[in-house]
């Protein structure tokens, strides 16, 4: 690939990205049901200029998810450079997660509504994002960021069921909060999950990882 065509192919992702943006903004405005002429007019362009760079429908509603995956991950990332208690920890990364899904509730329900599995493809977008949240968790139970080192065979079981509780749990709370605010289910989905790791690893391991948390947030060696 010469230069000339490298750069035309930089543009093209560059303004591809723009319409996939354009295309977050006109969900988050018109709710889950917005129709392509509404992503279109949001972008400046006409329905046929708009899938001039995506293969159909379903290319863009894989952008948008894989889109909102890598926005949802960044807003995390404080959570992927853990310190302090493990609970804080958790409690710090729920808080996190269900603030993304408080404030981008429509595209939250897009990607539940709309997006399909593609041919190629096993995971839908909203599968997909917990698929990606999970692993990030798995590997810092396995890798010992949370303090002890947790084995794979145990380690990704929870952290996947772990993420789909919470899920489940946001998702029908976005749709029915049955009066519960953020904080409020933020601390009940806490405890909830502080309950399934003790269960699952023992509360020796449990408070273990409580006072290295604690020696590491008061600089004790």
């Amino acid at each position: 690939m010469d230069g000339r065509t490298r750069r035309w192919a930089g543009h093209r992702e560059a303004r591809r990205l723009e319409l996939v943006d354009a295309a977050v903004v006109a969900i988050e405005e018109h709710g889950p049901e917005v129709t392509t002429e509404q992503i279109a007019a949001q972008a400046g362009v006409s329905r046929p200029g708009l899938y001039r760079h995506f293969d159909g429908k379903d290319d863009l509603q894989s952008a948008i998810a894989a889109r909102s995956v890598e926005r949802l991950v960044t807003e995390l990332e404080p959570v992927w450079r853990p310190s302090g208690e493990p609970r804080e920890m958790l409690e710090r990364a729920l808080a996190a997660h269900l603030r993304w899904l408080s404030e981008h509730a429509n595209v939250y329900h897009y990607l539940k509504r709309n997006s399909l599995p593609s041919a190629d493809a096993d995971e839908s977008a909203s599968t997909n994002v917990r698929g990606v949240v999970s692993a990030h968790v798995a590997q810092m139970l396995v890798d010992g960021s949370l303090g002890a080192e947790i084995p794979p065979a145990t380690a990704h079981p929870l952290a996947y069921g772990l993420v789909g509780m919470v899920d489940a749990a946001a998702a029908h709370w976005l749709d029915e909060a049955h009066g519960a605010d953020v904080a409020t289910l933020g601390a009940q989905l806490t405890e909830a999950c502080w309950a399934v790791i003790r269960v699952t690893v023992g509360s020796g391991v449990v408070d273990a990882l409580d006072r290295i948390g604690s020696e590491a947030g008061s600089g004790v060696s």
